[in-house]
């Protein structure tokens, strides 16, 4: 056995060497490149536009007429000259070929015999270390898989392991892959297509031979909402978020209405709705395929179908309740919301703002208003015909899939409560002794900004809501997202907003021994129960009587002192004279005043 080991190794020695002893040559006289040998004799004749070196396999890339090929020391083709780039064999005896196409690349497989593995017509092909089979990406004309190139898995000698079906490159590991279906959402199988997870996580890592996982109901963290379901219905995926269409409606934003026309305005009569509202319920206007001919239908002309708008209740995590409204559509538009025909029974004014007014019942000037044609689902539901046609590419509607699941759920991670030990917290008590930690912020004290210089004073302009901006990650598995939200207040606006601290390593607030402490806005219901986490902010920017600025943030927290006062500006703006930065101490937070200052007598 030795010997025929030892015989093949100097067998293999001696081609490599005799391949590695042909040298490309050009001939002066043609300007065509051949083959010569040691002694300058040639043994393949020069006749190609370009020539490699042989590889320790006896092959060399050669090009003739614009495009590669492959020949052995014989000079026969193994491959003929009709590509752009032939790679080297691997350790499986392949290599990969591309043709360029104007813009376009193509990708196949050959082996050294010269066979074509995989044809030249993927976008993409790879071959993992150690997976012995191929993963390669190309267009499917499939139902509904059709305008996105999907991967594949093959074996080695070509041979259809999975067909086409997964939108990015699947992560080999452990004899399995972990991959992306067309809904956007990962799964794991194995390398002849089994699956061994389902495909409905937002990510899936591998640790050894375990993996963790995130579903998309994000594992029923605290805040998570189960999100509005497209239904695998295009016209839904579309209208998502579409004007009211798809958001969340709160209990404040949904009246009964009678509009009251007269000469030159619209006024609306609006009370509560009668609707069970219970603990943090909240309603989605959706479309549903309906029956053709009811007045409260949109047409579909493309897809021969009807839609009509339904008012639908959920539970706080978006769990279902049930509907509302059977049917219903759009009937105007103004600057302060849309009005709804719930049923054919009822109108309902759905306002744009989710902390108006909580009053049982008061009248409304309605601004700009004018009716509208509900005959199609894109008159009728507000989004355009390339809106559509875009879904029919199986990554854009993969793409719209993952942005509802996110947007459903921007800032839930700030739902988590903040972790902080005993001996800690005891500190942070004795901290926090400045009034501004012991003030409750209600709606309107605590606005975004944008902070301006004028002369001497600092320009703050007052926003009328309150938007914060949330990034949530997780590590393992990882999955990243941000946005912003705006704060709701709560059915009664009564929820408030309060300043804590939390310990901190990097550069923050420093108490008397020195330790640093962060900022931390939270919001608070009615009763005082602890909701979530707003912001975080190692020190504020400025503040001065009644107001403290995070200029990072484009948050101010004011007292309610410092809002009163007559003001002609569009937009409320606060004037602060000469303010200088504040200093990076928890003692310098006793500037700000929860009261007016008692003027001299």
């Amino acid at each position: 056995m030795k010997r025929v080991l030892l015989l093949v190794a100097l067998l293999t020695l001696a081609f490599t060497a005799s391949a590695q002893a042909l040298k490309p040559v050009k001939d002066k006289a043609s300007k065509k490149y051949g083959y010569q040998d040691k002694q300058k004799n040639w043994v393949i004749p020069p006749s190609y536009d370009d020539a490699r070196r042989f590889d320790n396999d006896g092959f060399a890339v050669v090009k003739t007429g614009g495009r590669e090929g492959l020949i052995n020391q014989e000079g026969q083709w193994i491959l003929q000259p009709l590509y752009d780039d032939i790679g080297k064999f691997d350790g499986n005896g392949l290599c990969e070929l591309k043709i360029k196409d104007g813009g376009v690349k193509m990708y196949g497989i050959a082996d050294r015999s010269g066979n074509l593995v995989l044809p030249v017509e993927y976008i993409a092909v790879d071959i993992p270390r150690g997976s012995g089979c191929i993963l390669a990406s190309r267009y499917v004309n499939a139902p509904g898989l059709a305008g996105a190139p999907l991967w594949g898995v093959y074996t080695l000698r070509g041979e259809e392991l999975i067909s086409p079906r997964f939108l990015s490159q699947p992560a080999y590991g452990g004899g399995n892959f972990i991959a992306k279906g067309t809904d956007g959402l990962y799964g794991v199988v194995d390398v002849y297509g089994q699956t061994l997870l389902p495909f409905e996580f937002l990510a899936i890592s591998r640790t050894g031979n375990a993996f963790h996982t995130l579903g998309k109901d994000f594992n029923r963290h605290p805040g998570a909402v189960l999100p509005y379901d497209p239904m695998g219905d295009k016209v839904r995926a579309a209208s998502w978020h579409s004007g009211c269409i798809g958001v969340r409606l709160y209990a404040n934003q949904v009246r009964i209405v009678q509009v009251q026309s007269g000469y030159g305005y619209r006024r609306a009569a609006c009370r509560d709705a009668d609707i069970d509202w219970g603990r943090g319920r909240f309603l989605r206007l959706e479309p549903f395929e309906a029956p053709a001919g009811g007045s409260a239908t949109m047409a579909y002309p493309e897809g021969g179908k009807y839609y009509t708008l339904k008012a639908m209740l959920y539970e706080a995590d978006g769990s279902l309740v049930g509907e509302v409204t059977d049917c219903g559509y759009l009937e105007a538009e103004c600057a302060e919301g849309v009005v709804y025909s719930a049923g054919g029974l009822e109108s309902w004014l759905i306002l744009r703002d989710p902390n108006a007014l909580s009053l049982p019942s008061y009248t409304l000037n309605l601004t700009d208003y004018h009716t509208l044609i509900h005959d199609n689902v894109y008159n009728g539901l507000g989004f355009r015909p390339y809106d559509l046609t875009k879904l029919d590419n199986v990554r854009n509607y993969a793409d719209r899939n993952i942005d509802i699941i996110k947007g459903d759920n921007i800032g839930f991670t700030s739902y988590l409560p903040p972790v902080i030990d005993l001996q800690e917290a005891k500190r942070m008590r004795e901290v926090m002794r400045p009034e501004i930690f012991h003030h409750a912020f209600r709606m309107g004290e605590v606005v975004n900004c944008k902070v301006r210089t004028e002369g001497e004073e600092l320009l703050l302009e007052l926003s009328e809501q309150l938007v914060c901006h949330f990034d949530d990650r997780f590590q393992d598995p990882y999955f990243h997202f941000s946005g912003d939200e705006i704060i709701y207040w709560g059915p009664h606006n009564a929820r408030t907003v309060r300043l804590s601290l939390e310990p901190s390593n990097s550069q923050a607030m420093a108490d008397e021994t020195g330790k640093n402490w962060s900022l931390v806005l939270s919001l608070y219901e009615e009763d005082g129960t602890w909701l979530r986490t707003l912001a975080r902010a190692p020190y504020p920017d400025y503040v001065q009587g009644g107001v403290l600025v995070f200029n990072g943030l484009g948050i101010a927290l004011l007292a309610p002192w410092a809002l009163k006062g007559p003001h002609h500006e569009e937009v409320r703006v606060i004037r602060m004279p000469a303010p200088q930065p504040l200093l990076h101490r928890i003692a310098a937070l006793d500037a700000f005043r929860v009261r007016p200052p008692i003027a001299p007598r």
